[in-house]
Order: structure tokens, then C-alpha cells, then sequence
């Protein structure tokens, strides 16, 4: 668990990577430098290989709230967690499709956390060509 404020990662430009306005999408940017593995949970920052051109609904709401359940359950009770992240990609795609999260806590066999889920890589209101990054308004 991190012990300090995450540092830049705007170096870092993954796959598909397109800066774009969407006066709709909270912060205005529809896409993220988004971790696979958050950074409240790896304390990484600019690690390219964790990070993945994500829409702002992707990140927020879609990863973050797992991210902070398994952060918490951390947090808490000072357990581990068996914890993966994979980006799923069609063929030769830029940008993912989404993200398949799982977690299952160690000491307790999965009675605090234990989920398997897909967060899909979308944005309300925008179509985005997942092969080159390109997005328009829907």
C-alpha cells in the first residue's frame, strides 16, 4: 500500500492513446492512463505495463470501486488478497474491451473478498473504435 501521493504517469502512452475532449465525461477527458493493478494497492506510478488506455467511466466506475473494496478488506484486517487484472483484447485492437478482476482474500478463503468480474471499457454517449483508439460522439 502506497505511502505517499501517486506521482506522474503522463509519459506513459499505452496502446490506442488519443487525448480527446468530451464536454459529457467527467474531467472532460474520455480517456485514462488507467492501472490494471491500482495504485492504492502497488504504490507504482509510470509503470507502463500496468497502465492501459481506459475511458473515464472504465476507471471510475467501473475499476475503482473494486479497487476500493479490496483496498479496504487490506485496510482492515491486515489480510492478503490473491488479485488479478486482465485486459481483453480482440485480435489486434488498441484498446481493450474491458477488464476481467479478480480477488479472493487468503487468510479467510474468500469470506471477506472473492469476486470475478468484467468491467467494460465504454463511455456513455460515445462510440469508440476499439482497433485505433478513435472515438465520436453516439
Amino acid at each position: 500500500m502506497p505511502t505517499e501521493k501517486r506521482g506522474p504517469i503522463g509519459s506513459v502512452k499505452p496502446s490506442g492513446w488519443h487525448t480527446v475532449k468530451y464536454n459529457h465525461v467527467d474531467g472532460k477527458y474520455l480517456y485514462n492512463r488507467c492501472h490494471l493493478i491500482g495504485y492504492q494497492l502497488t504504490a507504482e506510478n509510470a509503470n507502463k505495463q500496468n497502465l492501459i488506455t481506459g475511458t473515464r467511466y472504465l476507471n471510475v466506475d467501473g475499476m475503482l470501486p473494486f479497487e476500493n473494496m479490496v483496498a479496504d478488506y487490506v485496510k482492515e484486517t491486515n489480510n492478503h488478497i490473491l488479485y488479478r487484472v486482465t485486459p481483453i483484447f480482440n485480435g489486434d485492437d488498441l484498446v481493450a474491451q474491458g477488464v476481467l478482476i479478480e480477488a479472493k482474500s487468503v487468510e479467510d478463503n474468500g469470506k471477506g473478498i472473492m469476486f470475478n468480474v468484467f468491467c467494460y471499457n465504454v463511455q456513455p454517449n460515445v462510440i469508440i473504435d476499439y482497433k485505433t483508439g478513435d472515438s465520436h460522439l453516439s
